[in-house]
């Protein structure tokens, strides 16, 4: 498959939070990240010749870390130089506590079309337990300024799991969420990785986390209020208005191509994996000095790219297009899995539902790891 989207990394934090195990550093000088910001646009003009189609990308999307920890201009220039298809859908990260009226309509002007702010939770003491250094209040007004410099392709993304929050405290977050009127909300339970702060934490007795059943219960929630709000669940953590799925993050759930750009980054291109040197500052010192960018190099067999394409095609709330996996792999999925699945299907965690295979709601949504891994 010809890419026909790109990831571009900005690996920077104000602060990392302690939940937080991406590719993210805090401490890094002004002078370091200009440096960054040449080592990453050097990157993807070396790889233009690569980008191919001819069409231009239809997705991009600037992750992190914290990409609004860059200056507008900054993020403008690296933007100017991948080719974007008309209509291309370009995202954005942002910090609440980053986005002023002014940086964002720098940032509309230059092509940026949809922002994702890092909420997480609207109680202000939750806030500062999970290190966040933004407040509900401010989590508001950069909505209002996202919505005064033209931006209409919004989203916010939410935790439910946190230390010592209870349901109602999650209730209230998604109830406000709701008032917003965003188009989107991504709503995710808090995973305790190996390696960070909070994994040491719990180690140790001192992460009061909720209880299983009360996640759970905030999931159910979750569900429940937003598709009754008009925000239709299209992925497990994602709900949306008509229009607003976010199309980049699809071509991950669907297994397809895309390019990596920037310390850390994976890209996936012709049915291998790469993944760049993660510490900005050896980064900085390849890429100016013209050295490979490679740390992580893996060519995916058939076999685990289409195992690939059923886990991840589960999380999508249509599921897994069995025809369209057919075509693409000139094998069938029910005939190649067919234990598997009827084992799935007999423990009420999937089901056909015409051409495709997807997960049972709720059964299904709640053992999804059990599900996915099935196939792998």
């Amino acid at each position: 498959m010809t890419p026909s989207g790109a990831y571009v990394h900005i690996p920077f934090c104000a602060r990392k939070c302690g939940y937080c195990d991406f590719n993210a550093y805090s401490g890094y000088k002004d002078g370091t990240k200009a440096q960054y910001v040449k080592a990453l646009c050097q990157e993807i003009e070396i790889s233009s010749p690569n980008f191919g189609g001819g069409g231009g990308l239809q997705t991009v999307f600037f992750g992190g870390g914290t990409p609004t920890q860059l200056p507008a201009e900054a993020l403008t220039q690296i933007l100017a130089l991948l080719p974007l298809a008309p209509g291309a859908e370009v995202s954005l990260e942002a910090n609440p506590a980053d986005a002023d009226e002014r940086y964002l309509a720098l940032l509309r002007e230059a092509g940026f079309n949809r922002i994702s702010f890092g909420v997480q939770t609207f109680n202000d003491g939750l806030l500062k337990l999970i290190d966040r250094e933004h407040t509900g209040d401010d989590a508001k007004v950069a909505l209002t300024h996202a919505r005064a410099a033209g931006f209409e392709n919004l989203s916010l993304d939410l935790m439910f799991g946190l230390p010592r929050q209870t349901v109602a405290d999650f209730e209230r977050t998604l109830a406000t969420a709701l008032e917003l009127d965003v188009p989107h909300l991504s709503i995710y339970g808090l995973i305790v990785e190996e390696g960070t702060p909070f994994f040491a934490r719990r180690e140790r007795g001192k992460l009061p986390l909720p209880a299983e059943s009360a996640e759970a219960t905030m999931f159910a929630r979750a569900l429940e209020r937003a598709q009754a709000a008009g925000l239709k669940r299209y992925e497990i953590s994602n709900y949306a208005k008509p229009g607003f799925t976010c199309r980049h993050n699809r071509l991950y759930w669907r297994n397809e191509s895309y390019h990596g750009f920037g310390a850390g980054a994976t890209g996936y291109l012709g049915g291998e994996r790469r993944v760049n040197i993660r510490r900005p500052s050896a980064y900085i010192e390849a890429a100016l000095g013209g050295k490979p960018l490679t740390c992580e190099q893996e060519q995916l067999t058939l076999e685990e790219t289409m195992g690939e394409t059923m886990m991840l095609g589960l999380r999508l709330a249509e599921g897994i297009d069995l025809e369209a996996f057919s075509r693409r792999f000139g094998v069938r999925a029910e005939e190649r899995w067919a234990t598997i699945i009827a084992t799935l299907t007999a423990q009420g965690l999937v089901e056909s539902v015409g051409d495709h295979l997807r997960l049972t709601e709720p059964k299904g949504l709640f053992l999804a790891s059990e599900a996915m891994s099935a196939f792998l």
